[in-house]
């Protein structure tokens, strides 16, 4: 516009006069004919220019929206010969009794005479069930880790901690952050006094009594109650009568649980039955198995052997889908999750593996998603991700250790589905955790990891704060590039990290300064451009490439090989784009960008053939132009070559098919028409037509692209008549009556034009007849009436939005409209007096 309304525009507050010139003398600097300039470029005669109107100017450097690259649902589970190290053979000759049940003895020969005759009992086998003789009536003292060192016989019993969900809770040991199973009394120390001695003794003689009045108690239950249910259990289970098995199984359960002997680690009767169960470990049918892993899990086994063997039940449980129920209608999940939580990770890194499968396998259960994240198992998730991360340093741990954060993080981005579970993410370390992985695992081995951790933070920088979560992390930038220049030809790997960083160059300033500040960050993203528009010249192309709306897809389920590749690398060269793009919001990057002459000739080439690419494509390089194209610096190559880009563009605003390429090469050649040779070539190229044309459009965006470049054309005195010939102005005042109902934004984009238009020395007589008629006259007069006092606005029951509307009529539209008014009513009073 000829006199930059964003500067200089005259308001009664004065606010938006920053030089303090009046009215008058505004408007006579302005008949002094000084030389046109565009509506955005600020006037001499304003001094101190305000940051707002800065940051106005910049609002038409816009982020570049894309949708998150397609991942089909994968719903398959892995079973134990997927992991990639061998896992350990489950069998019976695996479990380790001693731990769990081994007695405490004075009498060595005993406990070996024991263990003989329990092989002796075949216990190798790994099928047939162990059916101890009268059972009932077995005698076993505690264990040695259960005993006092000084001999007495000291039974701790923990509480048990009822939950909603009847899982046994960890013993006060356990909960005090301690990794033990059972409490025992410390021995005395060599120095003690006498009477401390002797009142210890005496103390533990009535914890020995009360201990045996217990004991005589829960012997007298277990022959009577809990006897009867593992005799049946073990008929039904040589019987294969699984039904009565199940039923048995869930009272026993049941049972054990009310009288508490699950934390009761020093009954005599544990040991044997946990030897049953283990005996039925081998068992294909999946009710045998879910059974033996809830009570060894409620009765809370630590041994590293029979821990590993239970949790690899429970994986293979779930990697069948019609096991499902067991995970839905029972504990299981809290009993495993409190085992899990107890364990120390990097001791048991074969039950985590385990563990971590079995979460993958359960989360591709909708349902079950919703079930685990109600028990919010993150805190376990982040500890288990630190733990294991602090093993990167022993390679010869990596194979399991890549295993154990393979199937972690599948299961983490099934969980990242589920939105409530965004907050997680938030609160615990774990985006953290994930940046750290990518930091130390970027070998080509290291592929599906990077991948599942690329998925994860692709669903969660969708949203703002995640992603600025994501921006605070400082290595995460390091190794985005780094996955960048290794892993190029990678393209599911590629396409999500450049989503990612599409989606952090969009939300965050500092992200945009931090990735460029290293000097490789333009070099990778050009040369990956170049190779994949090198890739996608070789592809045979669909033979018409928009039909079918999946086309920003990278993988799909249609069965045509071409349009499946075609897609998949136009889809990496989107979000290369869309990086660029981005970065250049930040304006020291954007005139790095713009003077890499290589990396804007790229998007000029693929404008050059827009036969061969899809509309998405095309837009996206328009829009990353547009970005560009803001700065008027002499050296950017967009500057240089304006002529060939305008006369590109032209083509585009023709094809009328693709309404989107319509829209943003109007905005590109908003930026162009700064210039006037470029503003010649437009006139010359009809595109006053054009626009015009256009202006008859209910498309919003498009009326804001081709109003901006009519302001632009008409700075120029000898362009203005098109707007007379070819009834623009008709269409313009038709915009701005429907725009002051809902829209102030471009209804002082329409005063702008219209500003221009009438700009001209009407003591001329040959410019007298660029005027508006009687009735255009009228109709505008009307409208003024109706919108330049700030009592007409209307309020709603919103009170932010009647308070955003309010803000945008006194800074938008009112400063440019009320000068424009004050002109009309001049300039007529003029033009009428020299008519008589």
């Amino acid at each position: 516009m000829s006199n930059s309304p964003n500067g200089s525009t005259h308001s009664a507050s004065g606010r938006d006069n920053p030089a303090g010139n009046s009215p008058s003398t505004m408007i006579n600097r302005r008949n002094s004919r000084e030389s046109p300039m565009p509506f955005y470029e600020i006037p001499s005669w304003v001094e101190n220019v305000p940051s707002k109107i800065i940051n106005d100017a910049k609002q038409s450097l816009r982020e570049m929206p894309t949708t998150r690259p397609y991942t089909p649902r994968d719903d398959s589970r892995y079973t134990l010969g997927k992991l990639n190290h061998e896992p350990t053979s489950l069998s019976i000759a695996s479990t380790d009794y001693e731990t769990e049940s081994r007695p405490a003895s004075s009498r060595p020969t005993e406990v070996q005479r024991r263990a003989a005759k329990g092989l002796s009992a075949g216990l190798p086998d790994p099928v047939a069930p162990i059916v101890p003789t009268r059972l009932s009536k077995l005698n076993r003292q505690p264990s040695q880790d259960e005993t006092p060192s000084n001999g007495s016989k000291a039974i701790v019993q923990p509480k048990f901690r009822a939950t909603q969900n009847n899982r046994p809770a960890q013993n006060e040991a356990s909960s005090n952050g301690t990794n033990t199973t059972a409490q025992t009394k410390p021995p005395l120390p060599a120095n003690h006094e006498r009477s401390s001695a002797s009142s210890s003794a005496s103390s533990q003689h009535r914890n020995s009594q009360s201990s045996k009045d217990e004991s005589s108690d829960d012997n007298l239950i277990w022959k009577h109650e809990i006897d009867p249910l593992i005799e049946t259990m073990i008929t039904a289970y040589k019987k294969n009568h699984y039904e009565q098995y199940d039923q048995t199984c869930n009272d026993l359960y049941k049972a054990l649980l009310e009288h508490n002997f699950f934390t009761k680690k020093n009954n005599k009767k544990r040991g044997e039955l946990l030897k049953t169960l283990f005996s039925f470990i081998g068992s294909d049918n999946s009710i045998i198995k879910f059974h033996v892993a809830r009570l060894s899990l409620a009765f809370q086994v630590s041994s590293t052997n029979n821990l590993r063997n239970i949790i690899r039940v429970i994986a293979d449980l779930s990697s069948n889908k019609e096991n499902d129920h067991f995970f839905l209608e029972t504990n299981i999940i809290d009993l495993l999750f409190d085992t899990i939580e107890r364990i120390d990770t990097q001791q048991n890194l074969e039950s985590t593996t385990y563990f971590c499968t079995a979460l993958k396998n359960l989360t591709v259960n909708n349902e079950l998603i919703g079930l685990i994240s109600q028990k919010n198992p993150f805190p376990l998730l982040d500890a288990i991700l630190k733990n294991l991360l602090q093993l990167k340093d022993q390679t010869d741990l990596h194979p399991q250790l890549r295993d154990c954060l393979i199937s972690l993080t599948d299961g983490l981005r099934n969980l990242a589905e589920n939105d409530i579970n965004r907050r997680e993410f938030l609160t615990y370390d774990i985006i953290n955790h994930l940046t750290f992985i990518l930091k130390y695992f970027t070998d080509k081995s290291h592929g599906d990891l990077m991948k599942n951790v690329a998925r994860i933070l692709s669903k969660l920088t969708q949203h703002t704060d995640c992603c600025l979560k994501l921006v605070q992390c400082s290595s995460c930038y390091r190794s985005f590039l780094k996955i960048l220049i290794k892993h190029e030809s990678n393209q599911p790997l590629i396409v999500r990290v450049c989503f990612i960083l599409g989606n952090m160059m969009a939300k965050s300033e500092d992200a945009r300064v931090t990735f460029m500040k290293d000097s490789h960050a333009l070099q990778t993203l050009t040369k990956l451009l170049h190779s994949y528009i090198q890739l996608d010249s070789l592809v045979l192309k669909p033979e018409k490439l928009d039909n079918d709306e999946a086309t920003n897809q990278d993988m799909d389920n249609v069965d045509d090989a071409n349009l499946n590749q075609f897609r998949s690398i136009e889809n990496v060269i989107n979000k290369v784009i869309r990086v660029l793009s981005n970065l250049a919001i930040a304006q020291e990057n954007g005139l790095i960008i713009i003077r890499r002459d290589d990396c804007i000739d790229l998007l000029f080439k693929l404008l050059k053939t827009p036969s061969q690419h899809s509309e998405e494509l095309l837009v996206h390089v328009l829009m990353a132009l547009n970005n560009l194209s803001y700065y008027d610096d002499p050296q950017s190559y967009i500057i240089r070559h304006a002529d060939t880009l305008a006369q590109l563009l032209v083509k585009y605003i023709r094809n009328e098919e693709k309404m989107d390429c319509v829209v943003e090469a109007f905005r590109v050649l908003g930026n162009l028409s700064r210039a006037k040779r470029i503003r010649d070539i437009l006139m010359k190229c009809k595109v006053d037509r054009l626009a015009i044309h256009h202006c008859r459009s209910d498309n919003i965006e498009l009326l804001y692209a081709v109003i901006g470049v009519l302001i632009n054309l008409t700075v120029d005195e000898d362009k203005r008549e098109c707007l007379k010939i070819y009834d623009g102005i008709d269409s313009l005042i038709n915009i701005f009556e429907y725009s002051i109902q809902s829209d102030w934004q471009l209804a002082s984009l329409v005063c702008k034009a219209l500003w221009n238009y009438c700009d001209n020395n009407y003591e001329k007589k040959d410019n007298q007849w660029l005027w508006f008629t009687d009735e255009q006259l009228k109709i505008l007069f009307n409208l003024f009436d109706e919108s330049l006092h700030e009592s007409s606005l209307e309020s709603t029951d919103d009170t932010d939005l009647d308070e955003l509307n309010k803000q945008l009529w006194s800074e938008e539209y009112f400063p440019v409209a009320s000068r424009l008014y004050q002109r009309l009513v001049d300039e007529n009073k003029y033009f009428q007096t020299n008519q008589t």
